[in-house]
C-alpha cells in the first residue's frame, strides 16, 4: 500500500529501520514513537496531521503490536512494508503578506457563533491567553492550559497550538517564548500525541483544515467553508484551535480594538462568548 507523508518526518521514514512503540491506537490512526519522534499511520481519509504518515486505499493497514518499524522510506510489520510513502506534502504555513484585518473580524464572528468550549478549561482562556502574550508571560500562558481538557489532544493544548502556529506563520516575535515555554513543558503536562502537534505548531504546521483558514485571513477566500471544516474536527479540538488561530494573528496585528479590525479580547471571552469583567482563571 502506498502512503503520503509529511515533510517533517521526512528523516525518520528515510533514515534506518527502526522499531516503533505503540504510544495510542485506533481505527482512524497508530501512533508510533521512534526514538523519540512521533510517527501517525493514518488511515485513508484521515485527517493529515503535520507527523502524519496517511496511507491510501481501504483502512489502516496494520494492527498494533510489538512488531512494527519505521524506515527506508516505508512503515513495517512483520518485517513486510505495508505503507510505502509515495509523495510528501509540507504542512508549514508562511503568510509573508499578512492577514487581513476584516478577515479577522469576521472569523471571529464565526467562531463565536459555532461555540463548542471545553469545561475543563479554566475560565475566559482566550482573553487571558491573549493577555499572557501581550504581557510577555508566554511561560504562565502554557503552563496554564497545556493538558487541560480530555482526549488524545486536550482543548488547552489546541487553543495554545493555534496561537502558536499562527504566530509562527506570521512571523511574530512572540511565537519564540511561547514555543520555548511549550517546548519545555508539553512532553510532561501533556499526551505524547498532543506534545508532538505542538512542536509542529512551533514551526507554523497545522492540519490542512486550520492551514486553509489562515489563507483564507491572508485573502485566499473561502473563509466560512474552512471555519466549518476546521471546528467540525474532533469534539471540540476544531473550535479551540480555531480559538487559538484567532488569538494568534490578532496579537499578530497588534493591540488594535473592535472597529472592524480587530478583536476586543478585554470585553469578550472568545471561549464562553460571555463577557469579561477584567478577571481571569
Amino acid at each position: 500500500m502506498n502512503g503520503v507523508a509529511s515533510v517533517l518526518v521526512r528523516d525518520v521514514l528515510t533514515g534506518p529501520v527502526r522499531p516503533g512503540s505503540v504510544v495510542a491506537a485506533g481505527r482512524a490512526a497508530t501512533y508510533l514513537d521512534v526514538d523519540g519522534r512521533l510517527v501517525a499511520v493514518v488511515a485513508p481519509g484521515g485527517v493529515r496531521l503535520p507527523c502524519a504518515v496517511v496511507a491510501s486505499g481501504d483502512g489502516l493497514p496494520l494492527a498494533a503490536g510489538p512488531d512494527l518499524a519505521v524506515g527506508d522510506g516505508a512503515v513495517h510489520q512483520d518485517g513486510r512494508r505495508v505503507v510505502s510513502v509515495r509523495r510528501w506534502f509540507d504542512p508549514r504555513v508562511h503568510l509573508e503578506a499578512g492577514v487581513d484585518p476584516a478577515a479577522v473580524a469576521r472569523f471571529a464572528a464565526l467562531v463565536l457563533a459555532l461555540g463548542r468550549a471545553d469545561p475543563l478549561l479554566p475560565a475566559h482562556a482566550a482573553e487571558r491567553l491573549a493577555r499572557d502574550l501581550a504581557a510577555g508571560d508566554a511561560w504562565d500562558a502554557a503552563a496554564r492550559l497545556l493538558g487541560r481538557g480530555a482526549g488524545l489532544t486536550p482543548a488547552g493544548d489546541d487553543l495554545v497550538a493555534g496561537a502558536l502556529a499562527a504566530l509562527r506563520a506570521l512571523g511574530s516575535p512572540a511565537a519564540d517564548d511561547l514555543g520555548a515555554a511549550v517546548r519545555a513543558l508539553a512532553l510532561v503536562a501533556t499526551s505524547r500525541l498532543s506534545a508532538a502537534l505542538l512542536e509542529a505548531a512551533d514551526v507554523g504546521a497545522v492540519v490542512p483544515e486550520a492551514a486553509a483558514v489562515l489563507r483564507a485571513l491572508a485573502g485566499a477566500g473561502g473563509l466560512a467553508a474552512a471555519t466549518d471544516r476546521l471546528v467540525a474536527l474532533g469534539h471540540t479540538s476544531g473550535w479551540h484551535l480555531a480559538v487559538g488561530l484567532l488569538v494568534g494573528v490578532s496579537h499578530a496585528q497588534g493591540p488594535r480594538r473592535r472597529s472592524g479590525d480587530g478583536i476586543r479580547w478585554e470585553s469578550t471571552d472568545c471561549v464562553t462568548g460571555t463577557p469579561v469583567g477584567g478577571g481571569g482563571a
